[in-house]
Formats: C-alpha cells, structure tokens, sequence
C-alpha cells in the first residue's frame, strides 16, 4: 500500500489510516510504514501475519526492507485480536531490538503502535522508545 507522501507527525495520523483496516481482523497482523526524511509516508506493508494472539516480524527483514525503499525512519503497527491494549513481553522485546539494529543501520524507529478494537497504544507516546 502507498498512501502518496502523506506528511505524519504522530501516532495518531498513522492510526487514522490504519486503524480501519486492523481493528476487526481476528489474526495478528504486523504492518510497517516506511517514511522518508521530510516524515512523507513512502510505503505502508504487512511484514508478517499470524495467528489470533502473536505474529512473527523479523528485526532483519523489516531493516533491509527500509533500506531498499531509501526510508529515512520506519513505525510500526500491529493489532491484538484479544483488543488487550497493553504490550505483551514479547511485543516490548521485539521493539527494544528492532531500535537497536535500526540505531545501527541509521534508521529511526518512531514508534511501534498497537491497535486493539477502537484504541491505540503508542510506544512513543509512553516514553517507551
């Protein structure tokens, strides 16, 4: 999906494009907006897809995926089917190493946004980053 160089400032932007498409499914799935140094939005994807209480993205793929598109800095999305707003263990874990490779390879990682029915939990809004 290419949402044509929408400019985003926050999670909220990105929930307003995402939200409708995530908050009925009843599997995991992990989306990932790619944006370019002016926070243009170049590319929306589904990285992975799984089952009704996990989904499986991988730190590397999402990196080299990045770098292909010449993305500046990334934000991720994924959705709980169980509508449990809060971050699992895991969800916590994948985002600490995902800032760490994305520190390394000069990729920001803005937030990681979780949708869970009609809420949003933003890891950058909680400081969480």
């Amino acid at each position: 999906m290419s949402a044509g160089k929408q400019k985003v400032a926050g999670a909220k932007e990105i929930v307003d494009i995402v939200m409708p498409q995530m908050r009925d499914l009843k599997t995991e799935v992990f989306k990932v907006v790619f944006l370019d140094t002016n926070n243009r939005i170049i590319h929306i994807a589904d990285t992975a897809v799984g089952t009704v209480d996990q989904a499986f993205p991988i730190v590397r793929e999402i990196i080299h995926a990045a770098l292909q598109k010449f993305a500046k800095s990334i934000i991720c999305v994924h959705n709980h089917p169980s509508a449990e707003l809060a971050p699992s263990t895991e969800d916590k874990r994948f985002t600490h190493d995902l800032c760490g490779a994305g520190k390394l390879m000069e990729i920001k990682i803005l937030d990681h946004i979780i949708i869970a029915g009609d809420k949003h939990f933003s890891f950058a809004d909680q400081g969480l980053l």
